[in-house]
């Protein structure tokens, strides 16, 4: 999969970058090119969470055994939970957290 750097326009394949700084669900990456950090937009990073913990949640609800006609809804509810949780993944913007070097 290859990302665009917000600074300096660049395609990245995902493999290349090295440096990546975790600070609990918001993860940070460091273009190769100009050495800028970037990371998913934070209101993105919240609804792509929210759509996996939708999707989650849902197929808890599946396993455990509740009443046939609730299970066509959370499966539904799932399928849009991930649906979301991908789009954001692949069409999400980066957006510039800092310009300066480590």
């Amino acid at each position: 999969m290859k990302v665009t750097c917000p600074g300096c326009q660049a395609k990245i394949n995902v493999k290349d970058i090295k440096h990546i700084k975790k600070k609990g669900l918001h993860v940070e990456k460091q273009c190769p090119s100009c050495q800028v950090w970037f990371s998913l937009n934070t209101t993105l990073s919240f609804v792509k969470m929210l759509g996996v913990s939708l999707l989650l949640i849902t197929s808890l609800l599946n396993l455990s055994g509740t009443k046939s006609e609730y299970s066509l809804l959370f499966s539904s509810l799932g399928f849009v939970g991930i649906v979301i949780a991908l789009l954001i993944t692949f069409f999400g913007k980066n957006e510039i957290v800092a310009k300066r070097k480590n």
